[in-house]
């Protein structure tokens, strides 16, 4: 069945809260324009991320750096310093350098359409994604904080 991005979106939150570990389950959620839904833990500039590119027919599931260039700059430095540790968990994600001085580490899986399959292989990836990164985020804030 397809479904509206709004259920979509909504379904993706309530779907990953459970499988996450029970200190994990208290994050934060934001629905940007059209199709994509934001998840972070405190800190906005540092969130997960999916988004339905239509186009492409493909959906990207990632964390997004979106701080100032040089903090961006940080956790994209750090974070490829870890890259085979995050590998061994997250075998297709990929970190690059984006838009406006941004970066994320990221996947993108088939989605032609918003449907029961995609929304269920996104929940998925999205906890994986969250349970895998979010604990290397915390260390890589903690150690930018310690620095300042």
């Amino acid at each position: 069945m397809v479904l509206a991005p709004s259920d979509f979106f909504a379904g993706l939150r309530k779907g990953v809260k459970p499988k996450l570990p029970a200190a994990m389950r208290d994050f934060r959620t934001s629905r940007g324009r059209g199709r994509l839904m934001k998840l972070h833990f405190g800190e906005p500039a540092y969130h997960f991320e999916a988004w339905h590119h239509t186009g492409a027919g493909r959906l990207e599931v990632g964390l997004h750096f979106e701080s100032s260039a040089a903090d961006n700059q940080a956790a994209f430095e750090f974070f490829r310093s870890r890259m085979v540790e995050v590998k061994a968990s997250l075998p297709r994600a990929e970190l690059e350098p984006w838009d406006r001085g941004w970066s994320r580490l990221y996947e993108t899986v088939p989605a032609a359409r918003l449907d029961d399959e995609v929304l269920r292989r996104t929940v998925d990836c999205m906890t994986n994604y969250v349970t895998t990164l979010q604990p290397l985020l915390d260390e890589f804030l903690r150690s930018r904080d310690e620095d300042s």
